[in-house]
Parts: structure tokens; C-alpha cells; sequence
């Protein structure tokens, strides 16, 4: 039996039902986060340091004024094909968990990895997906497009060290990708930072 709520399925139905939806989301009150909070001067451990010198972190906030998330998007300058991204919801929550992601043109010949584990266990995968701002948001661009994997929340703070995630593919091949401490300390200060703003305004 058909919702007696629900507007009748004609082109006018289908009018009003976008009208509301955009009402909806007209109704919402705009995202306002500061631009400072996308920038962290960090220490990194002594393993991460390159020259004596931490590789630098690129971090950076992905929302419109009217969203209902915000995406903090965080790698390093001295490589650009991996790197951390968190959406966060307007009540400050994180949506599922961190994700690991990196280009399908890291290795040569595989596209993507189905597999991938830390030393406490394997992790849930993310399939290859297409980042059309990618270069929207700064003068830095992150990859295009992307495999990776869901990495817990407990799993990035549970340490001082970097996060080693090794991928598997089809074939056996192994990738294993280290993520720097240095970077999952700059991400997850703008992580709590944008989740401590959006809780404020929520």
C-alpha cells in the first residue's frame, strides 16, 4: 500500500517533493569553521623526520557553507599518493571510521589492492572511487582516483609511532604503505577541531 503522506507520483509530485527537500536543506544553518583550524605545526617522531626535518603536512577542510558534513583531507608534501580523510557529520560525529586512501597509479599495473592489514588485523576495504574536487579546495591536489581501506579510530591514536598498512592484491603482490606520524597527528587535530566546532553550532 502506497504512503498516503507521500505526494502523488506525477511530474507535480515530483515538483513539490524536490521543493520540500530543497527546503529542507535551505532550512539548515550554514557551516562556519575557521580557516586556521586547517594548519598544524607538529613534532614528528623521530623515525618520520627526513634530513632531520619532518616532511610537511597538507591539511585540508572540503565542505560548502550548506553541507551536512565536512571531509578533512590530510597527506604529505614529499608524497602525494596516499593519504587520510575523515567526513564529519554537523553534530560533530565521525562518519564510520578514518580512511586510508591512495592513487590506483602508486604501483605500476595494479589498480587497486582487496586487502589490507596493520599488525592488530585486517582492515575493511574501500573500493576505487573519483574525487572530482581533488584540486578544488587548495593549491595542492590530492589524487584523483583512489583504492584504500578503513582504518579505526583507536587504531591512529593507540601509539606515538606511524601506522604501517600493508596492502594485498589479487596476485600477491604486497604493497605497504607507512603512514607518517607526523601527518596522523596534524589530521587528527583537525579532525577534533572541526568536530569540536560543528558540536558547538549543533
Amino acid at each position: 500500500m502506497r504512503n498516503p503522506f507521500l505526494p502523488p507520483r506525477t511530474p507535480l509530485g515530483a515538483l513539490v517533493l524536490a521543493a520540500f527537500i530543497a527546503g529542507l536543506i535551505g532550512c539548515a544553518p550554514p557551516i562556519l569553521l575557521s580557516a586556521s583550524i586547517a594548519s598544524y605545526p607538529v613534532a614528528p617522531a623521530p623515525s618520520d623526520a627526513i634530513d632531520g626535518r619532518p616532511a610537511p603536512a597538507t591539511i585540508e577542510l572540503r565542505y560548502f557553507r550548506f553541507s551536512p558534513t565536512v571531509s578533512v583531507v590530510g597527506w604529505t608534501d614529499d608524497d602525494t599518493g596516499y593519504g587520510l580523510r575523515g567526513v564529519v557529520r554537523r553534530d560533530g560525529a565521525l562518519v564510520r571510521d578514518h580512511r586510508l586512501f591512495v592513487s590506483t597509479y602508486y604501483v605500476p599495473d595494479v589498480r587497486a589492492f582487496p586487502h589490507a592489514v596493520v599488525p592488530s588485523g585486517p582492515l575493511k576495504m574501500i573500493g576505487v572511487s573519483r574525487d572530482i574536487y581533488h584540486c578544488y579546495f587548495g593549491e595542492k591536489c590530492s589524487p584523483y582516483e583512489t583504492f584504500g581501506a578503513r582504518i579505526p579510530d583507536k587504531i591512529l591514536r593507540a601509539n606515538r609511532d606511524s601506522v604501517a598498512v600493508t596492502f594485498y592484491s589479487s596476485e600477491g603482490r604486497k604493497l605497504i604503505v607507512t603512514v607518517q606520524r607526523n601527518l596522523i597527528d596534524a589530521y587528527l587535530a583537525a579532525v577534533d577541531s572541526v568536530s569540536t566546532a560543528l558540536r558547538k553550532q549543533s
